[in-house]
């Protein structure tokens, strides 16, 4: 039986992966030209750059389970430095533990407390752990245009006329695409899932020597205060939040920032330096702009998405996984796609 999941982000590869160990034959199906969704590492001259997401709470288990499972735990690392401040408009303030995830609108639950974890040469690491067991299954730049009953399962159809039959589906898509997907098979209630925003995000990253910014500097990082002004939201000092993130001498900073008219790298490196008093311009800058970034739920959110899910028991198998549903942490889009295959498992009673 073969197994159709679209979408090769985090939620996609680990549902792909939770089928895979079970002996299912699994093709994964993906748009782009890149594996991994949000999740993007760039290394360069012994910097590590991330582009999405740096790292996940410490207490949840479902990445680092994952990790241990293709292989890759040891290559987890622990946060270094702790605490950050707030950045009032006019100084920098420490915050209370928890806080800064509070003001970014990270849900943080009580018990989970604020430590965090990574990968000892950056998110992708997981990724390209994943896409390795997967080859040859894995095909980008394959776009589902729709999805169609068929005599066992469903028919995906790609741009191009062309067409694969699958007997079970896993959208592991944003809320929105797979909105129009489910629509198009007569699932009303899946149009609700168009409720869900995904706020635009700019990530820059910004490499100095170390010499050019303060050694006074404490904590992971600053979040600014929503009346301070400026478009910097946050930043994060990357090289001591995390170990070997840029060459000893160095130091390498990411900054949050906020819709802009003009360059968000000249407009980033002139706040920050006027806040953290850094002297000279960078060595280099990387931006990331992601025009729908991490998606933010409206009230009863879960109560549509059980909807959705309630509809599709119904029908022959398809789940629904990732972000745009569960979640929007790496660990929780993890789960979600592991449980999308074991559901499927299940409705092929493997």
């Amino acid at each position: 039986m073969t197994v159709a999941i679209v979408g090769a982000g985090l939620a996609g590869l680990s549902a792909a992966w939770e089928l895979g160990r079970a002996g299912a034959e699994v093709i994964v199906l993906d748009a782009g030209r890149r594996p991994g969704g949000m999740i993007v590492t760039e290394r360069r001259d012994g910097f590590v750059v991330e582009g999405g997401p740096d790292g996940f709470l410490a207490a949840e288990p479902d990445i680092q389970d994952l990790a241990r499972d293709v292989g890759i735990e040891e290559r987890l690392v622990d946060q270094v430095a702790r605490g950050a401040a707030l950045w009032t408009g006019r100084r920098l303030e420490p915050l209370a533990e928890g806080k800064a995830a509070e003001l970014l609108g990270i849900q943080v639950s009580a018990n989970a407390g604020t430590q965090f974890r990574t990968f000892a040469t950056g998110m992708a690491d997981v990724v390209q752990a994943l896409v390795a067991c997967l080859l040859p299954r894995l095909r980008t730049t394959q776009g589902v245009t729709a999805i169609a009953p068929a005599a066992r399962g469903w028919r995906l159809s790609f741009t191009g006329a062309s067409s694969l039959d699958a007997e079970a589906v896993i959208l592991a898509v944003p809320a929105w695409v797979a909105a129009r997907l489910l629509a198009g098979l007569g699932v009303s209630a899946a149009r609700e899932l168009d409720t869900v925003l995904y706020a635009p995000s700019i990530t820059v990253s910004l490499a100095y020597r170390a010499d050019q910014v303060p050694g006074t500097l404490e904590g992971t990082g600053f979040v600014a205060a929503p009346d301070a002004g400026g478009a910097v939201r946050a930043c994060t000092y990357a090289w001591r939040k995390y170990p070997n993130r840029a060459p000893d001498g160095f130091a390498l900073l990411r900054a949050f920032v906020g819709p802009v008219d003009g360059d968000p790298t000249s407009i980033a490196h002139a706040e920050l330096a006027a806040i953290l008093g850094i002297e000279g311009d960078p060595l280099w800058t990387r931006v990331f702009h992601w025009p729908r970034g991490l998606p933010r739920y409206s009230r009863g959110h879960a109560e549509r998405v059980a909807a959705v899910r309630e509809r599709l028991a119904g029908l022959a198998p398809l789940a629904i996984a990732g972000a745009g549903f569960d979640g929007a942490g790496v660990s929780a889009c993890v789960k979600s796609g592991r449980e999308a295959g074991r559901v499927i498992l299940n409705r092929l009673r493997w």
